[in-house]
């Protein structure tokens, strides 16, 4: 028996036993309606384009962090329902271990009928918001701990250091040495404004490595909002690699 869900599936049980207490969908709809209500609010600085999962119909933010390597997880939605959707997919899996979740099978949506009484652009959002979940466990790293004697004090260097922890997975080098930073900049109200690229269009990553960059900028203090431009132009090239990079490459 495959022991590493049991909490997650402790509750997946408790919901599907609640649910099993009414007898047809209006009821139920009116739970998730008071699940959403009973959702914690969403701190406003994560109500950000970079936080909206994409495919779904109504407006969903998601915000997650990584704690003692278990997945915290906030959100916020535009709709009752979905709202409560979202209420029940943190409560599932919350604040659970990432390797739990990543393999979690989750079968209590079948088994309390939410999918097949969800319209197909409902059901489509459901799984983005799953997918997407499963996909902070590979993405979001633990904040690494600084030691605040040696911590450095000007703004842009903390934040550089905050960047220089996001690797595209199929390099050894962080992407502030490859050179896919073209710019950062921080008013007085403490938003951030980044401008970066990625090596090619192509690149399997496009979608997490931006969304990377601003969950580790938010994680500074002195940082309210991060504003994030993908752009192709001009294209990345080799020789935006810093020499710690082409050292690092083998490159020289």
């Amino acid at each position: 028996m495959d022991t590493r869900a049991t909490q997650i599936n402790a509750e997946q049980d408790s919901v599907i036993d609640e649910f099993s207490q009414f007898t047809g969908w209006s009821d139920r709809y009116e739970y998730l309606i008071d699940l959403g209500k009973a959702l914690p609010p969403l701190n406003e600085k994560y109500k950000t384009d970079f936080h909206l999962v994409k495919g779904c119909q109504s407006k969903v933010w998601l915000h997650a962090e990584v704690k003692e390597d278990r997945l915290f997880l906030s959100a916020d939605s535009d709709t009752v329902i979905t709202k409560g959707i979202i209420a029940l997919l943190i409560r599932v899996l919350g604040g659970q271990k990432l390797a739990e979740i990543e393999h979690a099978d989750l079968y209590f949506i079948d088994a309390i009928g939410l999918k097949s009484h969800l319209s197909p652009t409902r059901s489509n959002g459901l799984t983005s918001m799953i997918q997407l979940i499963k996909s902070y466990t590979r993405h979001l790293p633990e904040p690494a701990q600084t030691d605040s004697e040696n911590e450095p004090t000007d703004k842009r260097e903390l934040m550089i250091a905050q960047i220089k922890e996001v690797y595209d997975p199929e390099i050894p080098v962080d992407i502030w040495e490859l050179g896919l930073i073209y710019s950062l900049d921080i008013d007085q109200a403490g938003k951030v404004k980044v401008t970066m690229t990625l090596t090619s269009p192509a690149c399997p990553v496009a979608g997490s490595l931006p969304l990377e960059v601003q969950e580790k900028l938010l994680l500074l203090p002195f940082v309210t909002d991060v504003e994030l431009t993908l752009v192709w132009d001009p294209p990345w090239q080799k020789e935006r690699m810093t020499d710690v990079a082409r050292m690092a490459l083998d490159m020289f």
